[in-house]
């Protein structure tokens, strides 16, 4: 889920290593090209095809830091339903947790023990009703093994995409979705004692951190 390719960009101006990931081809070919400017750096980034349910080029806790960015949903469609496995052709939020979840079980796998995972997501709409998408995203994180180290609200302000439901907005009565959230997981050291961190996880066996 490299999109466009800020985060490669990111990396290649702070001399960082960057691997980036996306299953759809055009958004490869964006990031290659915001990659190619001129720029002294030791640093390597590289983009390929792939999908974030199969890693398996990648060794178990390998990785040192994870950052993505999925799709909320069909609310933007980047492939118009040309492209099996794209997250952003699905509108079931229990299809997409399902399908989000075998990506989650690949990133915790390669990902160092006591390093992080951050992932940017937004919340939808539907039937003029509010869909906590963000928050099913959290919940799947925390039943698989992450622990949660910050939350980031993060502010969106004359977006291309919110403007279209402007007029919907008026008409149902209903608030523009102006936010994202930015959550920070942490995966455990092996035999960490997790006892002080226990309200920011869910335990192996249990549903939710609270009965």
């Amino acid at each position: 889920m490299a999109g466009s390719g800020t985060t490669l960009v990111e990396c290649k101006l702070l001399h960082r290593n960057g691997i980036g990931i996306d299953i759809n081809p055009n958004a490869v070919q964006l990031s290659k090209k915001a990659l190619n400017f001129e720029f002294e750096t030791p640093s390597n980034q590289e983009v390929y095809q792939g999908d974030v349910r199969n890693l398996s080029q990648f060794a178990d806790n390998s990785i040192d830091l994870i950052c993505t960015h999925p799709p909320y949903l069909n609310l933007v469609t980047y492939s118009n339903g040309k492209i099996e496995g794209d997250l952003s052709n699905i509108t079931s939020p229990q299809k997409f947790c399902d399908e989000i979840e075998l990506g989650i079980n690949e990133m915790f796998r390669v990902l160092k023990p006591d390093h992080f995972c951050a992932i940017l997501i937004g919340d939808t709409r539907k039937a003029q009703h509010y869909v906590p998408l963000s928050h099913f995203v959290l919940q799947k994180f925390l039943q698989n093994a992450f622990i949660l180290k910050e939350e980031i609200i993060k502010g969106q302000h004359n977006c291309t995409f919110s403007k279209r439901w402007l007029t919907r907005a008026k008409e149902y009565k209903f608030y523009l979705i102006m936010h994202e959230h930015l959550f920070v997981f942490r995966k455990p050291r092996t035999r960490e004692n997790l006892s002080r961190v226990r309200w920011s996880m869910i335990p192996e066996g249990a549903d939710s951190v609270v009965k």
